[in-house]
């Protein structure tokens, strides 16, 4: 990124970059950095964590955005949700019998002694609920399942109750359901996310008990159930505490201990789930779905190597499945070897050319090796068969942007929706574009919009926007922004700071010393704005002690920090002790040869007498910056 400040970029850098604030990136993907394009997290080191579309969550049976709690529990029953507001021509409910899912269409219809009154409430529920009359829907099915023992009924009922949110009809809707068919699981299993919700999970875990032992048949099905339920409302010490007391787990059920490693790994607690899925592993060698949460948490632990040696063989069987395929493509990328992991890819893709996860890998395969038309090609068909986590469109964009068609990615990128994981980054690069063409107002409009659309997120784009302004060398802009953002978000740290820099670029030192003066008030161990301040004071007053105090006290925060170790060497060049600006100076340039830093080493043994050597230094600094300004600036000064 440009820096706008100018000569006095150093400020920016050690007390601004070093804090992972503004300017350079902690903004859910706004940057301005025109190099960052995209990210498929392939690097020169070869890691290759891939975000595929189905996350790789979907293979341990954890989906990785969680569905909504309700719709959840409404599946899992024997009747559909969906019916409720289904088509006329498909009616989930006939004069006769209540509708069901085709495998309990298999068991034998219950008839029910249908009355005028019962035939009303259920017709009149149906007709309400396509009408999007929930409340009025629920009502009406928990009048009818009141009167007759239908447990069909009543399994219509608690579905449909679960989507009034309304707790008082949900129970009383379950009750009445366990009343009629105290022998249904599904009933269990349909409570027991509600009794999380109600941090009941004693309860919970009864119900789940009861729930596997009358139809252990659906094990595998209740387990990851209960897992998603337990990953949307419980903490992850509850979670997997929950799971360990379920009697399965107890008593070394295969199925439960999976289920518990796949929520551990969700958890990112990966030696836990290493400790769950190794016993496994050793009772049945074979298990692909086992062999993949093993590689996959190997990877996360940085042993692609290890993972890879795991399931090589097992991947090239012929009757590998596509998960375990794509997961050793995944291991091939991280592991470097990106025309294999293509190979392997491209394999998967010829027998599921339809699978969203090899196409989202191939096409950011495409993207690493710049073919833009390829990668087109990809995201293309990824968007024809469905895109659930909204990205195509964004790496359609990057694809474009490629290819030169600036047209046809700036309505790629203003596509993304927001609930789309890429869509800061998206509107970045649409930011960047009508930038990089000249129409900054443009830009500032469409930034003024995200703001009014956004409010939550509005102080970011405000942030983002003064970043824009200054580093196309608009700073008075840029100060008159942040002075309107402070308006609205008073003494808030990001943007005092960010005034403080503009501050200072454009000659305004007063400013900027109340505004580092005013956050160190509020926070009088901010070793940023302690640096920043104790600089300005060295470089552009003569309140040198002042200066040493401030930065002194920021290195004994941060100490061994290059930033303000150079800043440090400053204040004794400028107090005139050259011998203890060399040993700080070095000792900044050392732990990170920045060009700035070089520029304040070569000004002080140039001073010192030791102008061959600060010559020397001074061209290691333009091999790495040669347009560094306070580089050429420092020599052109001492007529080098």
């Amino acid at each position: 990124m440009v820096d706008a400040i100018g000569d006095k970029m150093h400020i920016k850098k050690k007390s601004l970059v070093n804090a992972d604030k503004l300017y350079s990136h902690n903004y859910n993907g706004l940057l301005t950095v025109k190099t960052i394009r995209h990210s498929i997290k392939i690097k020169p080191s070869g890691r290759f964590y891939m975000e595929s579309m189905q996350s790789f969550m979907k293979n341990v049976g954890i989906s990785a955005k969680f569905i909504a709690l309700v719709g959840l529990t409404a599946t899992m029953t024997a009747c559909s949700s969906a019916p409720i507001k289904q088509s006329q021509t498909e009616p989930a409910l006939d004069t006769k019998t209540v509708a069901v899912s085709p495998e309990v269409e298999k068991q034998p219809e219950e008839t029910l002694p249908l009355s005028p009154e019962l035939m009303y409430y259920i017709l009149t529920a149906e007709v309400a609920g396509q009408r999007g009359e929930i409340g009025a829907a629920v009502e009406l099915y928990e009048r009818a399942a009141d009167m007759v023992d239908s447990p069909k009924l009543a399994s219509r009922s608690a579905q449909v109750a679960t989507l009034s949110r309304n707790e008082q009809r949900i129970n009383h809707a379950l009750d009445r359901w366990v009343e009629v068919d105290p022998s249904n699981a599904d009933v269990y299993i349909m409570q027991a996310p509600f009794l999380m919700i109600d941090k009941d999970y004693d309860g919970a875990i009864k119900a789940i008990n009861k729930a596997l032992a009358l139809a252990p048949e659906k094990e595998q099905l209740y387990l990851v159930r209960v897992t998603e339920n337990l990953a949307e409302v419980a903490s992850p010490e509850q979670a997997l505490a929950t799971v360990k007391q379920l009697d399965v787990y107890q008593q070394g059920n295969p199925a439960a201990h999976y289920s518990y490693a796949r929520l551990a790994f969700f958890y990112k607690q990966y030696e836990e789930t290493l400790a769950e899925i190794n016993p496994l592993l050793d009772a049945e060698p074979n298990n692909q779905s086992y062999l993949i949460l093993k590689a996959d948490t190997l990877q996360r632990l940085g042993k692609s190597k290890e993972a890879l040696k795991l399931i090589e063989k097992a991947a090239k069987q012929d009757d590998a499945t596509d998960e375990l395929r794509f997961t050793y493509g995944k291991l091939l990328g991280d592991d470097g070897q990106l025309d294999k992991a293509k190979q392997v890819f491209e394999s998967i893709q010829l027998t599921n050319p339809e699978n969203r996860d090899v196409l989202y890998a191939l096409g950011l395969l495409a993207l690493e090796e710049k073919d833009g038309e390829t990668a087109k090609s990809y995201f293309n068909d990824l968007l024809k068969v469905g895109d659930p986590t909204n990205q195509a469109a964004y790496f359609m964009g990057i694809s474009e942007e490629l290819n030169g068609n600036i047209d046809a990615a700036m309505m790629w990128f203003a596509s993304v929706p927001v609930q789309s994981s890429r869509f800061n980054m998206a509107q970045t690069h649409y930011i960047n574009l009508l930038v990089e063409h000249k129409d900054i107002n443009k830009a500032r409009q469409h930034l003024a919009k995200l703001r009014n659309d956004l409010p939550q997120q509005a102080l970011q784009y405000y942030l983002f926007e003064a970043s824009l302004l200054r580093d196309n060398g608009m700073q008075q802009q840029a100060y008159d922004l942040l002075t309107e953002t402070l308006s609205q978000y008073p003494d808030n740290i990001d943007v005092l700071y960010s005034r403080a820099m503009v501050a200072e670029s454009i000659d305004k030192l007063a400013s900027l010393e109340k505004d580092l003066g005013r956050i160190l008030e509020l926070d009088p161990n901010n070793s940023q704005a302690l640096n920043a301040l104790g600089y300005t004071l060295a470089d552009r007053t003569d309140r040198y002690e002042e200066a040493l105090a401030l930065i002194s006290k920021a290195l004994a925060i941060k100490p061994g920090d290059p930033y303000y170790l150079d800043s440090l060497g400053w204040v004794y060049y400028r107090i005139g002790k050259l011998d203890e600006a060399e040993k700080y100076l070095r000792q900044a340039a050392t732990a990170q040869p920045d060009p700035e830093f070089i520029a304040h080493l070569g000004e002080v043994l140039w001073a010192q007498g030791k102008k061959k050597e600060a010559k020397k230094v001074w061209q290691q600094g333009l091999e790495k910056d040669q347009d560094n300004g306070l580089l050429k600036e420092t020599m052109q000064r001492l007529g080098v």
